[in-house]
């Protein structure tokens, strides 16, 4: 990071988002190294990003990729800014020049998410494959080990993976993995997810009911951990077999959540709602949720998240309709 960058951090800090734009308008850049012209050139693009005029932000990424090529920053914000512009070819083919390292873990996790969103799941795939390379490298998959070295959490990755399988119908890869983390990586719990697997595999959600039962029973023991996601879960998957679509609802709703948990289970509530109305052929409820869902979930869920709260197929639906 260059001064340039130190400035405009240093602003935000200060709780000085707002004037970056400023700032940054008042620089001279023919005064600046090539080092820091690019990152005046991502700044200046990220701040009109960032204040929803895509428009602006698209043309100044336009100007900055001219500039800078092969600047893997540049390239990933124009990208994601071509998406936004509903031309999703051309972002997705910038991403496909950002393999990980080149730009961070949560960057890439976000074209993933974008190749999900556009249905190409083979470039999802190809987006998070460098991330296996590292765990068969570093062999240890403790999610603390794994974080402070910038890579996502084994689990997180193995959903994506998972995801893509799933809605493909090609596991090969998915198979290839889990067979060479069980037999040499180590700091993972691995007895999950050959039932994970065959579950979602073959679309059989109850089969990870005593899974997830047992872990329940484990960490309610300890207090400090959250219990939220694994009861929703649970849930989700005995309203899936509900007879009727109070009965779905009402297993969903009924699962009472506290402030330490994640505050967009109360969105998988929702969807799972809606996925239930759909299935009983209830149009207004599934309307109305839909409504209430995509107000808060704009890009949906992450197809992880999808994935282990089987909602993919609820989402597939509403793809159709992104804005």
């Amino acid at each position: 990071m260059t001064w340039v960058g130190d400035l405009a951090n240093k602003l935000a800090k200060e709780g000085k988002a707002g004037e970056i734009e400023q700032v940054l308008g008042k620089i001279d850049l023919a005064g600046l190294s090539d080092a820091e012209r690019e990152e005046w050139s991502h700044l200046y693009g990220i701040t009109a990003f960032q204040d929803g005029r895509d428009d602006v932000a698209l043309q100044r990424f336009r100007e900055a990729y001219h500039q800078f090529p092969n600047s893997p920053l540049i390239q990933f914000s124009l990208g994601q800014q071509y998406i936004r512009a509903k031309e999703p070819e051309k972002g997705l083919a910038l991403f496909r020049k950002t393999p990980f390292p080149k730009i961070p873990q949560q960057y890439v996790l976000a074209e993933a998410r974008y190749a999900y969103l556009n249905s190409s799941y083979e470039d999802g795939r190809r987006f998070i494959r460098p991330f296996f390379d590292a765990y068969k490298t570093l062999k240890i998959l403790d999610d603390h080990f794994l974080f402070i070295r910038g890579l996502p959490f084994f689990g997180s990755y193995w959903n994506y993976l998972a995801a893509f399988s799933v809605l493909s119908g090609d596991w090969a890869e998915l198979d290839e993995v889990t067979s060479y983390v069980q037999g040499n990586c180590s700091d993972y719990d691995f007895s999950e997810l050959p039932i994970k697997r065959d579950a979602y595999h073959d679309g059989q959600a109850t089969r990870l009911l005593p899974t997830l039962r047992k872990r329940l029973e484990k960490i309610s023991a300890t207090p400090v951990f959250p219990t939220g996601a694994i009861r929703m879960r649970i849930a989700v998957i005995e309203a899936r077999q509900a007879p009727t679509l109070r009965a779905a609802q009402d297993l969903v709703e009924n699962v009472a959540l506290v402030e330490s948990d994640f505050r967009w289970l109360e969105d998988v509530k929702t969807l799972t709602v809606a996925e239930a109305a759909y299935r009983f052929g209830d149009p207004a409820v599934e309307k109305q949720r839909v409504t209430t869902f995509r107000r808060r979930q704009a890009l949906l869920f992450e197809p992880d998240i999808a994935l282990e709260f089987w909602l993919l197929g609820a989402q597939e639906r509403l793809k159709v309709d992104l804005d």
